[in-house]
């Protein structure tokens, strides 16, 4: 396929296969393809080894060993009542016959096989160095978003999604973005539905699941989900402010269609416009087992930061903060909690660094600088800021004058902005002309005239004589 990297090849097959019960194959990434040739080995005589991950079952006296933390097949082991099972999740090596369970026997006369725990020693796993990187984000970003047109920049931040960003500190992990658009309602719920489509069932439920395994019930973990759509102001407030899922996850990441109560509150609050924004349908379903099998080996991956780059980021976010706040002439209010700019220690700083730890995890890197969390500010949070307040306030001031029914989606927005500039509403003034428009604009002379005859025809404009333009 033209997707993928030649040292893991995560996009070799499409299928749309759910997350814990894949097939063995092709559906595995290749470092579960390799966990899966360590999994078992035979010792001497009736002695197994076997080498995987714990998931603790309903049977107190029976664990699930699995050669992946995001399978649900595998080995049962059976420990006797004095022995101390291992936490679940955990990477162990367990050495063992082969028996059928008591306990099964005993209950409903079902042979169950399983390893018995006759010693065992938790192992430590270096997954940086052991596992090739997953698809870029330039790389994700191009599979998903081949059919999308949509700025790079955004592109970029809905890639981050499914990079997600590992907990911190008692918070969790993931990201929030929200989009408030000049553009057709029914265009921005086609794509969350693209989005949300392209994962397979279990990552974006909001339940814990439990899944029969030959009889036995296992819980699948609380590790990490996408939520995607018009989520309610309640919901989004837990994510943004309260820094936790009520579920229970480690990793939640979000992206939402906001509206005048939830827009503020996303970590990355996108402003989409008319003009650079479209989706053409197609199967999302294709691209589920590429994109989980990258989404699934991200969360292997850690990237660690020192307080002292946190705190010496923060001041730089809390200038910047203050900066924005007196170029948009925005109250006090602008830095409370769940407000735009938001300064709390958990707000914006905490979306920065949020940003920069899925930055890292999808260059494959286990640190962060300083000047990296930095950069998550000056090119990823603040321009988002800029834009977003910016098509807030047109969006506003257009309502106002012209009413909701106006459908400046229609609008170039690129264009709506520069007439609003030109145009000083001084009495007697015959307005901007067609050049200027398109010039400070920064579009094509036709794209500006098709613009502004729409706008004529919705009656916001006028020409007071031809080739001048003024607003209504």
């Amino acid at each position: 396929m033209e997707h993928g990297s030649a040292f893991d090849r995560l996009a070799d097959a499409s299928s749309p296969s759910d997350i814990f019960n894949r097939q063995y194959g092709t559906e595995l990434a290749r470092w579960e393809s390799e966990f899966l040739q360590k999994f078992s080995e035979r010792q001497h005589g009736q002695k197994f080894l076997y080498r995987g991950f714990v998931r603790h079952s309903r049977d107190t006296s029976l664990i699930l060993l699995t050669p992946s933390p995001w399978l649900l097949e595998g080995e049962f082991v059976f420990f006797e009542r004095d022995q101390t099972i291992p936490d679940d999740g955990a990477y162990i090596e367990v050495i063992g016959k082969r028996i059928a369970v008591p306990s099964m026997l005993q209950q409903s006369k079902t042979v169950l096989r399983a390893i018995t725990a006759e010693s065992y020693q938790v192992l430590s796993i270096d997954y940086a160095s052991q596992i090739a990187p997953p698809l870029s984000l330039k790389e994700l970003s191009k599979i998903l978003f081949e059919n999308v047109g949509m700025a790079e920049a955004s592109k970029r931040v809905f890639a981050r999604l499914f990079v997600s960003s590992p907990p911190f500190q008692e918070a969790i992990g993931g990201l929030t973005t929200g989009i408030q658009a000049i553009a057709s309602k029914t265009d921005i719920r086609r794509f969350l539905s693209f989005i949300r489509r392209v994962l397979p069932p279990t990552m974006r439920t909001k339940t814990i699941s439990v899944q029969d395994v030959r009889g036995i019930k296992i819980q699948t973990p609380r590790m990490f989900r996408v939520d995607i759509g018009p989520l309610s102001k309640t919901r989004l407030e837990t994510l943004c402010m309260e820094r936790k899922d009520p579920s229970g996850f480690k990793e939640v990441s979000a992206g939402a269609l906001t509206d005048t109560e939830t827009a503020a509150l996303p970590d990355v609050p996108l402003a989409l416009t008319s003009e650079d924004f479209w989706i053409e349908t197609r199967n999302p379903k294709e691209l589920q087992l590429p994109i989980l099998k990258s989404a699934i080996t991200y969360q292997l991956l850690t990237p660690v930061v020192s307080q002292r780059s946190i705190d010496s980021s923060t001041k730089h976010v809390l200038s910047r903060l203050e900066t924005l706040q007196e170029s948009f002439g925005l109250g006090d209010t602008a830095l409370a909690r769940g407000n735009v700019l938001d300064a709390d220690a958990l707000g914006r700083p905490m979306s920065t660094l949020k940003i920069a730890r899925s930055t890292a995890r999808a260059a494959w890197n286990d640190k962060i600088s300083t000047s990296e969390i930095k950069q998550a500010w000056d090119r990823i949070l603040e321009p988002a800021l800029k834009e977003f307040m910016e098509l807030s306030e047109i969006k506003r001031t257009s309502e106002a004058d012209w009413g909701k029914e106006s459908r400046i989606h229609q609008f170039n927005t690129k264009v709506l902005k520069a007439i609003r500039l030109l145009d000083t509403g001084k009495r007697g003034s015959l307005g901007p002309t067609l050049d200027e428009i398109a010039q400070e604009a920064g579009v094509e002379r036709y794209i500006a005239a098709e613009t502004l005859a729409r706008m004529k025809d919705g009656g916001v404009l006028y020409e007071p004589r031809p080739g001048h333009y003024r607003l209504v």
